[in-house]
């Protein structure tokens, strides 16, 4: 079933597309281990009840259900904090550690930043081991209805971060999962943009998932304590040089759920206002 998914994804219209317009290439059979990795974590009993009660409550259906994201965050959210507990990464200004943040979008040179974004543009999670305005992440996830068809929104969206990066010359591997709870489509694309795909299913790869998300975490941590040691950002940074960003999605007025008119005031972030000079290791990266 995992291999007719891997074909459905590859002969899509839009994952050709992306392909081709980053130029992009599957990786070789014989280095396929980016997404092997086998659990080694023991679940908490609280989130094995959490999981087996969303089970209990929600019918068996085509679909997946509106209570799924649960698993989804709690799984991420979960790891993360155990990975931070046992690194003992508690330092005084807590956005210096690996986290996570939420609802973000990619914004090229040539977007329009209070420009609403479709859906499919949405980044439902972005997991950073340092600071935003050098992209230094190397997990997004994105939520779908679809996961397998919807797939290329998550190649385009890791393909973009990983063009600025390569564009500044840093290290341009990313990891993305696009899922609806069930179905868990993990991709990773290496420095030279050869992009391996994997699909799983909760219902009999649970571990397998969660194997796949604990050691990309494991990865952000060794990130993140590779540049520790940094007191100021590369200059220019990865947004200075490429003019790519991840930013917060608009925010619309009034608090209402019209987004044709964005606020632009202090809830909307401008990474024009701050300087990336301006960094240093007392004040971190920021919260993103």
């Amino acid at each position: 079933m995992a291999e007719n998914d891997c074909a459905i994804i590859e002969m899509t219209e839009g994952h050709q597309h992306v392909v081709e317009a980053f130029g992009l290439s599957p990786t070789r059979w014989w280095n396929k281990r980016q997404l092997n990795a086998r659990n080694t974590w023991t679940v908490p009993d609280h989130l094995t009840c959490l999981w087996d009660d969303l089970e209990l409550i929600t019918a068996r259906e085509d679909v997946a259900h509106p209570l799924f994201p649960m698993r989804i965050e709690s799984l991420l959210l979960t790891l993360l904090a155990d990975k931070i507990k046992k690194e003992s990464l508690y330092p005084h200004n807590a956005v210096l550690s690996p986290h996570w943040s939420f609802r973000k979008r990619i914004l090229t040179p040539d977007m329009e930043y209070d420009k609403s974004p479709a859906p499919e543009d949405i980044i439902d999670y972005v997991l950073w081991y340092g600071h935003c305005f050098e992209l230094e992440t190397n997990m997004i996830v994105m939520k779908a209805k679809s996961p397998v068809p919807q797939s290329w929104t998550l190649l385009r969206t890791m393909s973009s971060i990983h063009h600025a990066r390569k564009l500044a010359k840093r290290d341009a591997a990313i990891y993305g999962v696009i899922t609806d709870g069930v179905k868990w489509v993990f991709m990773h694309l290496t420095n030279k943009s050869q992009y391996t795909i994997k699909v799983f299913s909760w219902d009999n790869e649970r571990q397998q998932i969660i194997g796949q998300v604990q050691n990309i975490i494991d990865q952000a941590v060794a990130l993140y304590k590779r540049i520790l040691p940094r007191s100021s950002l590369p200059t220019p940074t990865v947004h200075q040089s490429t003019g790519y960003q991840i930013r917060e999605l608009p925010v619309p007025y009034n608090g209402s759920d019209d987004e044709s008119g964005h606020l632009t005031g202090d809830n909307d972030y401008d990474a024009a206002t701050i300087e990336e000079n301006d960094y240093n290791t007392a004040t971190g990266p920021l919260v993103w």
